[in-house]
């Protein structure tokens, strides 16, 4: 099977559980009950797992999370690999205005709109807005940005009801922890449903 190249998308004030959950997720998930028991094991991912996560920010340079932890990206968005999936995570809501102005990483999101997924957790939505693909699609986002999520993309059909909305290849989710339901969301949709029910139990997560 194919291995799927994931890159997360990193920013000043970024959130840290909108991008360590699905990053832990689908590093941590195996092709089968035996890889997956030796991923536990190992001190280093076996080469056969099914997704490549790594992160990227617009520069490469160290950044600082919301909540004041550095983290350095793998690569620049001049630098990354070649993605079969994207993640936009999020953050405090003057981070994710500050990105959605930033037209180079727009103009950067806006060139994968063809790949298998695009992804938001939770303000990422916004961030993702700005490109217009979510224009006539349905999304969601957290609880507290739903109703000016709704009021700066009026094309946008927000939804409060669903933690994990998927429309067409773009899949968003609502909330700081739903990255990793989101993240299950995707194991399932490729590997299918027992191979997210064994990734769940392992990080003993209940969906």
């Amino acid at each position: 099977m194919k291995k799927r190249k994931v890159g997360i998308l990193l920013f000043d004030y970024v959130d840290i559980l909108d991008f360590a959950g699905p990053a832990e997720v689908l590093s941590l998930t195996a092709n089968n009950k035996a890889e997956q028991t030796l991923t536990l094991y190992k001190k280093h991912l076996l080469p056969t797992r099914p997704f490549k996560v790594f992160t990227i920010s617009e520069t490469g340079l160290e950044m600082k999370t919301h909540s004041g932890i550095k983290v350095q990206p793998d690569y620049s968005i001049d630098e990354s690999p070649k993605l079969d999936i994207l993640i936009i995570p999020g953050g405090p809501l003057r981070a994710v205005q500050s990105m959605a102005k930033n037209q180079k990483i727009i103009e950067w999101i806006g060139k994968h709109k063809s790949i298998e997924y695009i992804c938001s957790v939770c303000t990422g939505a916004y961030i993702l807005g700005e490109t217009g693909l979510l224009n006539g699609k349905k999304a969601t986002t957290h609880h507290l940005a739903l109703k000016l999520l709704q009021d700066k993309y009026p094309e946008i059909q927000v939804l409060s009801d669903r933690k994990v909305v998927q429309d067409g290849n773009i899949i968003s989710s609502g909330g700081v922890s739903s990255g990793i339901n989101m993240a299950l969301y995707i194991v399932e949709q490729i590997l299918g449903e027992s191979t997210a029910e064994r990734t769940a139990k392992t990080i003993e997560f209940t969906k």
